[in-house]
């Protein structure tokens, strides 16, 4: 388990690694772009610039003047003979034509070469200007979306993760008491038999008819013990027959009913033999029965078990004429710890689930529930 789980930890981790190098990967192409397309406009405008003054071409010179150069959407500072000629989408602070102002737009040129070679524009063989240009503006922005994206993933995940882990302890809160809750039912029914027949022992009743019945009980602390046991471990598998096994727990759970109602049991059909666990396919059974009895229980209602095969796949159906789960508790009853009884620890179903899913490979379903009629079906492969 520590192995699958070290490996899983693993592989998220390099998984994570993964998308931080492609979040900067993009990024640095998409700068990239932006640049090279920058570098592209600037050394156009210099040749255009350069072609113009050398022909004396005024409609050449126009179109750089007129057209050109507004179209440029980064900063540029264009220099001639060691002085500020003009200045394009750079913001200075200080009055045009100042000493402050030329400081400050020669700063802003030293830190553009830092980055980017200034291109020259010649006449007649000689050096007339040069211009100089930075990044664009949104390639300042685009520089802090990789830290921002990761950053709110980041906290997504921290986020999601204490939510998760919230919900995991709540759930296992709720599992392990139900799972004390369900051990002191389960232990407390043949307890208190046995207490009753040492009662009975001790005013001198007839043993004979006494010990059969601790036998029984006994009997039964040794089966839940071996519940417990089971659901937890690896099962090994033997030949069962699910037609005893739904007999054996209609019997058991008939004694259960109370002696003020009148709930009919009707187990039927095929012989179906698979490979399972006794056990565990008996507490599965008296979990579905118990929970049919208590929704027919107040209108003295019927429970038919029909057991059938279809091809591959052995088939257990319980149907009850109980009052029926209301649609919007459908989705959550096979979850731990739900439950609309009053007294209910909501472990039955999801125990059931996990003997028949996670134990045996098969299914169980609630095919459809109204007043009258609740429908089960497993399907258990053969």
């Amino acid at each position: 388990m520590f192995k699958y789980s070290f490996r899983i930890k693993l592989g998220l981790f390099l998984f994570g690694i993964l998308i931080v190098l492609s979040v900067f990967g993009l990024n640095w192409y998409m700068v990239n772009s932006i640049r090279e397309d920058a570098g592209e406009q600037v050394k156009h405008l210099a040749k255009a610039y350069t072609d113009a003054i050398n022909n004396l071409d005024a409609t050449n010179i126009q179109y750089v003047l007129e057209i050109l150069l507004p179209s440029i959407h980064f900063p540029m500072v264009i220099t001639s003979n060691d002085e500020i000629y003009a200045v394009k989408n750079v913001n200075i602070d200080e009055i045009n034509g100042s000493d402050q102002y030329s400081d400050k737009a020669w700063q802003i040129v030293r830190r553009m070469d830092k980055s980017f070679a200034p291109l020259t524009v010649t006449g007649n063989g000689k050096e007339i200007s040069r211009i100089h240009y930075g990044d664009p503006e949104i390639v300042g922005k685009l520089q802090w979306v990789p830290y921002i994206e990761i950053g709110l993933a980041f906290l997504f995940i921290i986020l999601g993760m204490m939510g998760f882990q919230f919900i995991r302890n709540s759930e296992k809160r709720s599992i392990w008491m139900g799972m004390a809750k369900e051990t002191a039912h389960q232990l407390g029914t043949p307890v208190s038999s046995l207490m009753g027949w040492t009662k009975l022992l001790e005013e001198g009743e007839n043993s004979k008819e006494i010990i059969p019945a601790i036998y029984a009980d006994l009997d039964h602390l040794s089966q839940i013990s071996n519940r417990f046991q089971k659901i937890g471990s690896k099962s090994k598998f033997q030949k069962v027959s699910l037609l005893d096994i739904s007999k054996k727990a209609t019997e058991y759970m008939k004694l259960r009913i109370p002696s003020t109602a009148d709930v009919n049991i009707i187990v039927k059909g095929e012989n179906s033999i698979i490979s399972g666990e006794e056990t565990l396919l008996s507490w599965a059974m008296e979990n579905l029965i118990k929970n049919a009895i208590d929704a027919s229980v107040k209108s003295n209602g019927s429970i038919s078990i029909d057991i059938s095969t279809k091809q591959d796949s052995a088939i257990i159906q319980i149907t009850d004429s109980g009052s029926g789960i209301d649609r919007k508790h459908r989705k959550n009853i096979f979850n731990p710890g739900f439950s609309t009884k009053k007294r209910g620890w909501g472990l039955g179903l999801s125990l059931t689930r996990r003997i028949i899913e996670d134990n045996h490979h098969g299914q169980i379903r609630l095919i459809s529930s109204k007043p009258g009629e609740t429908i089960f079906k497993i399907e258990l492969p053969l």
